[in-house]
């Protein structure tokens, strides 16, 4: 029999499935033409073959494939230029480009809200939606918070070589090699360590034919920190002005020190107040620790 609860479920149903019909629609409505990172442009450019991705697995082509689909056609601009400079400061180095990063998000969502709804359905049959979304979302962030980690890590480490390398290039440039020359033995020193790898990646888009300025530039992009980006325009000065190079490279690593001198000085001014809550309440532990059984009788006397 017809009634009017049923005619507010159906609405209700239809609603629901047009407004997730809707937002699926906007949000895979236009293919995005996937790029290529750089890693892996030189890799193809040199005849090297890349490291194996998650993409290479045979158990899991079928889903990442399915990912990859709607990782192309997904918007988002703002979030793709945040992966990508996440990826190209992390040093990525599994070669992923941003659409196989967001296919690893989707597929990681998909995988964490299917084992979330069965072990909801199994522990709390009422909450399983709302535990599905929940997950559903922590399964598409974890891959980003992750690859934002590693980047940030990696800055760390390459801001505290900086100065040291600045400081090798110039003292290899005062004894008379050029610039390509003292990073090609800074390179193959320490060929594992970030920022080398970094220059290696300079080193590699010169010989190609790029300018110097340009792959420098890069560089920049590539990673970002004021120092690196201090430096670069220091260098891209220099070679406008004809000013000695080692010179500014000797220069510059010693502004970087300052630089890093007065922030651990702010950090140690800083610390002193943050100690300052902690020390108070300890104290008025110790006080209470030590006075409370003198205090305690007293009290007891005056209520009774």
């Amino acid at each position: 029999m017809w009634t009017l609860d049923l005619t507010i479920q159906i609405l209700v149903s239809l609603l629901v499935c047009g407004s997730v019909f809707m937002l699926t629609w906007s949000l895979f409505r236009y293919p995005v033409p996937p790029s290529l990172p750089v890693h892996r442009r030189i890799a193809h450019a040199v005849g090297t073959a890349p490291a194996q991705t998650l993409f290479d697995q045979l158990w899991l082509a079928p889903l990442m494939s399915f990912a990859m689909t709607l990782a192309v056609r997904m918007g988002f601009p703002s979030l793709r230029r945040r992966i990508a400079l996440d990826l190209n400061a992390s040093g990525n180095p599994n070669g992923y480009s941003v659409e196989q990063c967001l296919a690893i998000c989707i597929a990681s969502a998909a995988l964490l809200g299917v084992v979330s709804m069965a072990m909801a359905w199994l522990m709390m049959p009422g909450g399983a939606p709302v535990a599905m979304g929940l997950m559903t979302l922590a399964g598409f962030a974890a891959p980003l918070w992750s690859l934002h980690r590693d980047a940030s890590l990696r800055m760390t480490r390459i801001a505290k070589n900086l100065p040291y390398a600045l400081d090798l290039i110039a003292l290899m440039m005062t004894a008379g090699c050029t610039f390509a020359e003292a990073v090609e033995s800074l390179v193959t020193d320490a060929p594992h360590d970030d920022l080398n790898q970094e220059l290696q990646m300079v080193r590699s888009e010169i010989e190609f034919g790029a300018r110097r300025s340009v792959a420098l530039q890069k560089l920049a992009e590539r990673i970002p920190l004021d120092a690196v980006r201090s430096v670069v325009g220091a260098i891209n000065q220099s070679e406008q002005l004809g000013t000695p190079l080692a010179v500014i490279l000797n220069a510059q690593a010693g502004m970087i020190r300052m630089h890093r001198s007065v922030r651990a000085e702010k950090l140690s001014a800083s610390a002193s107040l943050r100690i300052l809550v902690p020390s108070v309440l300890i104290l008025l532990a110790s006080v209470i620790v030590v006075f409370a059984p003198f205090v305690r009788p007293l009290l007891a006397s005056f209520f009774s």
